[in-house]
């Protein structure tokens, strides 16, 4: 089955709206906790948290597929591009119902601070897990995207390298041009929810796009919306790949050290 060049196109899109999310969001979230460093740390936290947990989930799940039927190719490929579709519609729910959450969030905290200890530690403690656990909801969602669209783009194991890097260069590349885009056009020239409600569209139309090349690969196939069962993977490692993994999570930890 040939893969259609317009998913890296729409993967490419996808890497700009999620960096317009994450500036947006840290700019709003700078006038709730009063300071860019605590809104920075939060937002990039929620942001790699929900990364690496929708990568985990779905990365185990996207292998265990059903076929298509009505597909002529025989493989899972299209399934995943329609797990693909509703997973980016579902960015465009989750990220467009937070922004206009996040717009308020200010009014929402004062109505809740009369139940609140007057404690600033306790107050930033709140504030922080509470936007902490609504940006994971959108960011495991994205998190989800490149495992699932290297299901569908992955033709040849020999080339596997060659082709989940093309796919992660894309959409990094999208995500640089989305902070230069962001911070130096779109929010000066729209507003900052206009902004990122504008990339909540895209990501809709990234979503419609890809049901669309879908339903041109499996004509009468059933596109309703579905998302594979998600379970926690049972992990098994001997010492070695522990060592190793434990040396990837401090280079995860400085490298975000450096970013804040």
């Amino acid at each position: 089955m040939r893969q259609s060049p317009i998913v890296y196109l729409l993967f490419f899109f996808s890497g700009i709206t999620a960096l317009t999310y994450e500036i947006v969001w840290t700019r709003m979230l700078t006038l709730v906790f009063g300071h860019t460093v605590f809104s920075v740390s939060v937002v990039l936290a929620a942001f790699m948290a929900g990364l690496g947990l929708g990568s985990y989930l779905f990365g185990y799940a996207v292998d265990r597929l059903p076929e298509i039927n009505g597909s002529s190719s025989g493989s899972k490929a299209p399934s995943a591009l329609l797990i693909y579709g509703w997973i980016e519609i579902l960015i465009f729910a989750s990220g467009a119902l937070l922004s206009l959450l996040f717009a308020n969030f200010s009014g929402l905290y004062a109505s809740l601070h009369s139940f609140i200890p007057e404690s600033v530690p306790l107050q930033n403690a709140i504030k922080m897990l509470f936007a902490f656990g609504m940006m994971l909801i959108p960011t495991t969602f994205m998190g989800a995207t490149l495992p699932i669209i290297s299901k569908y783009c992955v033709t040849d194991d020999s080339r596997m390298g060659t082709q989940v890097s093309l796919l992660y260069a894309l959409n990094t590349l999208g995500a640089a041009s989305g902070c230069l885009l962001t911070g130096f056009f779109l929010m000066g020239t729209f507003g900052v929810l206009q902004t990122v409600l504008l990339a909540a569209g895209a990501n809709l139309l990234i979503g419609i796009s890809a049901l669309s090349i879908y339903l041109e690969i499996a004509p009468g196939a059933d596109w309703k919306f579905r998302l594979p069962p998600l379970r926690i993977p049972r992990i098994e490692l001997n010492a070695d790949q522990k060592f190793w993994m434990g040396i990837s999570f401090i280079c995860g930890f400085t490298a975000l050290a450096y970013q804040v």
